[in-house]
């Protein structure tokens, strides 16, 4: 055991201005995102960082009442610290909010034991196998880009600033016949380019059958979650033979084995969020590529900080065998001070020791004042774009992505 014991534990919740109100099949994110940020401070001085989050809500309060449990331990033991947060019955309640509680606790412990021992965080869990990990570009409609054109136009400037070579389109928001001929119009624009489509279940077997049986011939590399329920996704994938993923009908490892015996998905796209952290997002990479299933990685949303653990976890998965995920590009700003660069469609993995990030600390300040004054949100549907020529928007509230 190290001599090292944790000190303090501070959780602390911000709001950051994204471009524009991101619409989804749920209704849209109303141009902010929620962060939790968490800092744990030990005995002798060294800080480590984690974030949580991107949705509506803060986790602060939850991750205030686990302080107890920390402090005094030795934060090189995560294991030990893991169980004690993050028990099988303890998930058993939590469900999914637990693993987006655990997850910047392990962050920043991760941290602080790399900046400890002077060496990166992939380097502290294996070692990379990628310096650079591949990102797909992330197109979702919004308020001023919901004619084919204006989508068109507005990816456009997205993939060739970033100099993306795959595309994944958020879809479930107008009528499948607009968002095919968006698809199409994307794919005369960028021959080579390789497409996802994510409708986040909010098409009908019949509707997801009919888009992929429209976009024959396009570079199509999965269609993520195109119905809902594992025997949705079962019976899409044997009608159309595309390749399906999901992170939606697998989010624990118990809904592994279902998946695998009823040959429902080809990809599981984990994330740290969703998969307890770094170590848990490695153990699935181990699982999937145990049954021959695919690894690819979700995107919920995150700083630089959160952003910096899943760059890590991607560059030691020897199977993860897509481009990741991420709304990086979508944030206004970004709490550490030198923020993460896409070029080529790729972003280099950190080499400080760490999470290889610095926090800027009067960007923290600034933007825990703007969650004070706006506070939380929901995922809501309630933009009318019905009266738009060939568009009817899907106002379904069964699932928040």
């Amino acid at each position: 055991m190290s001599a090292i014991k944790i000190k303090d534990i501070i959780a602390r919740s911000i709001a950051i201005p994204i471009r524009g109100k991101l619409l989804r099949v749920a209704g849209e994110h109303p141009g902010r995102n929620v962060f939790t940020l968490v800092e744990i401070i030990t005995d002798e001085g060294i800080v480590g960082y984690g974030e949580t989050g991107g949705g509506g809500f803060s986790l602060a309060p939850f991750i205030e009442k686990l302080k107890r449990q920390l402090i005094g331990e030795d934060p090189f033991n995560i294991r030990r610290l893991k169980w004690k947060i993050a028990s099988p019955i303890t998930a058993t309640y939590y469900n999914q909010l637990l693993p987006q509680i655990w997850f910047p606790i392990e962050s920043a412990l991760l941290d602080i034991k790399g900046k400890a021992l002077g060496i990166s965080v992939s380097n502290l869990i294996g070692g990379q196998i990628r310096d650079s990990i591949e990102v797909s570009a992330y197109i979702f409609p919004t308020e001023d880009t919901e004619t084919v054109d204006d989508l068109v136009k507005s990816a456009e400037a997205i993939v060739r600033k970033y100099g993306f070579k795959s595309i994944k389109l958020k879809a479930g928001v107008f009528n499948p016949e607009h968002e095919v001929d968006v698809i199409k119009a994307l794919a005369d624009k960028f021959p080579h380019a390789r497409f996802r489509i994510d409708p986040n279940g909010g098409w009908n077997l019949s509707q997801a059958v009919n888009v992929a049986k429209s976009l024959k011939g396009i570079k199509i590399e999965y269609f993520e979650d195109p119905v809902w329920t594992m025997e949705g996704l079962r019976a899409f994938k044997q009608a159309t033979g595309y390749t399906v993923a999901t992170n939606t009908v697998a989010t624990r490892f118990e809904d592994i084995p279902n998946v695998f015996l009823r040959n429902a998905v080809d990809v599981i796209l984990g994330d740290p969020h969703w998969w307890y952290g770094i170590y848990g997002y490695l153990e699935l990479s181990a699982t999937l590529w145990s049954l021959g299933l695919e690894l690819g990685m979700h995107s919920p949303s995150e700083t630089g900080i959160a952003l910096s653990a899943m760059i890590h976890a991607a560059s030691t998965s020897q199977n993860l065998g897509y481009a990741i995920d991420t709304h990086y590009i979508y944030l206004e700003d970004d709490i550490i001070k030198r923020q993460f660069y896409i070029e080529n469609g790729k972003i280099q993995v950190p080499k400080e020791a760490g999470l290889g990030i610095e926090i800027d600390e009067s960007k923290v300040q600034k933007y825990e004042e703007m969650y004070n004054d706006t506070g939380d949100y929901i995922y809501h549907g309630d933009k009318d774009i019905t009266t738009i020529p060939k568009l009817k928007f899907r106002s379904c509230k069964c699932h928040i992505d």
